[in-house]
């Protein structure tokens, strides 16, 4: 496993950078074929590791622009989808009917906290929120879960205290059979001496088409939140992931958007490689 390090301005150049070093080849990565989860059967160009900081997060548009004639679909479709991702997604912990959790089950009480930690406190390195494993028990499912063998009912007597949790990286999706953990799984905050809030990101497993800019995005609108709250300025965005991915149906868009001709699937690229590389 060899680490990628990337610098760069904003959330559209990072995910600009991001996807043409992995379609170029350019970098340490590894094709897997995905046998559990999400989208089993297909495969997954992958970052060994990277780290990737991000100097001026804040800066608009915080989405990618794909050029018109190119003629491919926008990794996220609007800042209007970025601002309902941030405000129920990331900040309201109400579930709806088929949701077990979301990142706001995690992130909407611990962001309060954070709030209380950091004010008038530099350096403080306890604001760090948690995201996965453990958390409250409120799925209209009550007391039913799928077994970890994925094939059967089980029931569970649950403790009814009003701190009764479930497991959720071992619940199993019951419209899937699979198991579904959070991705993402940690957001650190630093209040440096400059009064400049920053924030860690870590994702176990990271879809980079589809999900980068747009999850970055949001969690962009959550710093600013939290800056705002506590009177400090906007700083950076620290992203790093041993998951970071494209997966092989939407390796002809990322070859249109990089500018690569004759690539349709993960084949036609690794062919491309090959002929580069003679």
């Amino acid at each position: 496993m060899i680490p990628t390090m990337i610098r760069t301005q904003t959330i559209p150049s990072a995910w600009f950078e991001l996807v043409y070093g992995l379609m170029k080849g350019d970098v340490p990565h590894s094709t897997y074929t995905i046998d559990r989860g999400s989208y089993v059967g297909q495969k997954r160009l992958e970052y060994d590791y990277v780290t990737v900081c991000i100097d001026h997060p804040g800066s608009r548009p915080l989405i990618p622009d794909i050029p018109a004639g190119l003629g491919i679909p926008a990794p996220v479709e609007s800042m209007e989808y970025v601002e309902n991702y941030f405000a129920q997604y990331l900040m309201n912990p109400e579930l709806e009917p088929n949701e077990t959790y979301k990142y706001a089950t995690w992130i909407a009480p611990g962001v309060e906290r954070v709030i209380e930690q950091l004010k008038g406190s530099p350096g403080n390195n306890q604001a760090c929120i948690s995201i996965g494993g453990w958390a409250p028990w409120n799925h209209p499912m009550e007391e039913a879960f799928f077994h970890p063998d994925g094939k059967k009912w089980q029931k569970e007597i649950i403790d009814k205290k009003p701190a009764a949790c479930t497991d959720t990286d071992n619940f199993i999706d019951p419209a899937t059979g699979q198991r579904d953990p959070a991705c993402l799984r940690m957001l650190d905050f630093r209040l440096d001496q400059q009064n400049t809030l920053h924030m860690i990101v870590y994702f176990r497993s990271w879809d980079l088409w589809g999900g980068f800019a747009a999850n970055l995005s949001g969690m962009q609108l959550v710093k600013e939140y939290v800056a705002e709250s506590i009177g400090a300025e906007d700083g950076k965005i620290i992203a790093s992931s041993k998951g970071l991915h494209l997966y092989s149906y939407c390796i002809d868009v990322a070859a249109t958007r990089v500018g690569m001709t004759g690539v349709g699937t993960m084949d036609d690229l690794m062919g491309w490689w090959e002929k580069e590389r003679k």
